[in-house]
């Protein structure tokens, strides 16, 4: 594997929210390479042999996605599998999401998937992924862990150019793990603009980095032919998960919460200016 010692070039904290482009990279990284800051290695890129792609790629070409319409641009999708934390008022409770019991072969190659990853996450960045394990193991509860990984949930979303940002909601100082899928388009590079360079994100990439620190955004993606995606499938933990009770409580609780609340609404409280419930 390739070792690049990377220079930041810039502060591009201005380039947040904002589409990457061409001109804010020179070099574009496209064999198996780790990525070195001052002595730390902060991320990896690896190109995953084809013949181990075959079960997930029949399982992202299969699952059934919430799609996203918008004017001017490529339609994105999107299926969620694994555990979610609470949100307030509208899934108050901790929970597997619907893909995970509608689709549970899926689910299933999804989940095995991991070890793929893990394997290669062991090898090249043992510390930190025995870190991000451990963190895993300590915050969430055994009954929001369908594997003994560092990870809870993987999206799957197809087509999204997603602009510059550092990921957030993830357990703190845990590494961002994204598979890309591609068929039939060019474009969707991931974009480091403070040191100047792309990952080339072709099919069957893998990048393991530092997503909570580094600054990163992916290039729009342009269609060779009508049959063609950019799936980029990402497995995490959110942190939010440390705040879930066993399964059986969390049940409990959705149940008090949900007769307080229609104590509230009967004595005309709005349930949006209650500050108080216990989490």
């Amino acid at each position: 594997m390739k070792t690049v010692n990377l220079t930041k070039y810039n502060d591009s904290k201005k380039l947040l929210k904002s589409t990457p482009v061409a001109e804010h990279f020179d070099t574009v990284i496209t064999g198996d390479t780790k990525f070195y800051l001052d002595g730390v290695c902060i991320g990896i890129y690896v190109n995953i042999d084809k013949q181990l792609l075959k079960g997930i790629r029949k399982a992202v070409n299969t699952t059934k996605y919430v799609e996203t319409y918008r004017t001017n641009a490529i339609p994105t999708k999107s299926s969620v599998f694994g555990a979610l934390p609470r949100v307030a008022l509208r899934n108050d409770f901790c929970r597997f999401s619907n893909k995970t019991i509608e689709e549970k072969p899926i689910m299933k190659t999804m989940f095995a998937f991991q070890d793929v990853i893990c394997d290669i996450y062991k090898k090249h960045l043992p510390e930190i992924y025995d870190n991000d394990l451990a963190a895993v193991r300590q915050l969430v509860n055994d009954d929001y862990r369908l594997t003994d990984t560092p990870y809870t949930t993987v999206n799957i979303n197809v087509n999204h150019a997603i602009k510059y940002h550092c990921d957030s909601g993830n357990i703190k100082g845990s590494y961002s793990n994204v598979l890309i899928l591609k068929k039939n388009c060019k474009g969707g590079e991931l974009v480091l603009p403070e040191y100047r360079i792309a990952l080339e994100q072709s099919d069957g990439a893998l990048c393991i980095f530092r997503g909570q620190e580094e600054i990163h955004g992916v290039m729009p993606i342009t269609p060779y032919t009508d049959d063609f995606y950019r799936a980029s499938i990402v497995y995490y933990t959110m942190a939010q998960l440390k705040h879930c009770y066993p399964y059986k409580e969390e049940v409990t609780r959705l149940n008090t919460m949900k007769r307080k609340r229609a104590v509230n609404r009967a004595k005309g409280i709005n349930p949006k200016n209650k500050t108080n419930e216990t989490h």
